[in-house]
């Protein structure tokens, strides 16, 4: 079921290797035509004990090796840097949420917990910008967010982004998507979802049945301000 997910990192990994790849034969081949390196190499001693072909294929081999070897290790210190992050625990920047929508306690879908996700990304881009991670309960154990996926009519990586930015759109406004990035991660064998926001360009309001609220990151706390004190925000945060 969770397939497409599990084999995210794998899928990362070899398209990584698949672009590096192109991209180093694209530069292969533009200096294989521009001259006639075989009759050049013969001008030089070497090239009665060791053809030109064993150079080259060589050549081609060791920075195939190196290819590999860079993308496999940006890889693994991306997965390092993650559970660093997870490791330093919640802060003004950083906030942890157990699912997007799945009620552990419930067992089922709550609304309100995709509500709260969008308040704590709202407040990110009406302050310093920061980093929500769904999938990690507030004390930074791993809980996964396949429950969300298996809740959702398309139970993959993509339907997962997917009803995110359906949220994003109805919540908070489509004009705000490009201070956002969503990723997924891997750690202990389940798949969290990192968020990071932007500051906003301008300021970002919550929709509600009600109207709109306003909130802000004060500490490693969400804070809703007053209508009173909206105006006065916006001009510190944005008309410096």
């Amino acid at each position: 079921m969770f397939k497409a997910l599990k084999d995210k990192k794998s899928f990362l990994v070899t398209r990584n290797l698949v672009v590096a790849e192109i991209g180093y034969y694209l530069v292969f081949m533009a200096l294989a035509l521009s001259m006639d390196w075989g009759n050049a190499y013969l001008e030089f001693p070497i090239s009665k004990y060791l053809s030109f072909t064993v150079i080259e294929f060589t050549t081609l081999a060791v920075f195939q090796i190196l290819l590999i070897v860079n993308v496999i290790t940006r890889s693994i210190k991306e997965e390092q840097d993650i559970k660093e992050v997870i490791r330093r625990g919640e802060h003004e920047r950083l906030e942890f949420k157990t699912s997007l929508r799945w009620d552990v306690n419930k067992n089922q879908v709550n609304k309100d917990l995709e509500r709260s996700a969008m308040k704590t990304i709202t407040a990110f881009l009406n302050s310093e910008g920061g980093s929500l991670i769904l999938g990690l309960d507030d004390n930074g154990k791993v809980h996964g967010i396949e429950s969300d996926c298996a809740s959702l009519v398309r139970n993959t990586h993509d339907g997962f982004e997917n009803h995110f930015n359906n949220l994003f759109v109805s919540m908070i406004g489509p004009e705000f998507r490009q201070h956002v990035k969503l990723s997924f991660h891997n750690i202990s064998d389940k798949n969290i979802s990192l968020i990071e926001v932007a500051p906003a360009h301008r300021p970002a309001y919550l929709k509600t049945d009600k109207g709109e609220d306003f909130f802000i990151r004060t500490g490693n706390a969400t804070t809703s301000l007053k209508v009173s004190q909206v105006s006065p925000y916006i001009s510190s945060q944005w008309h410096r």
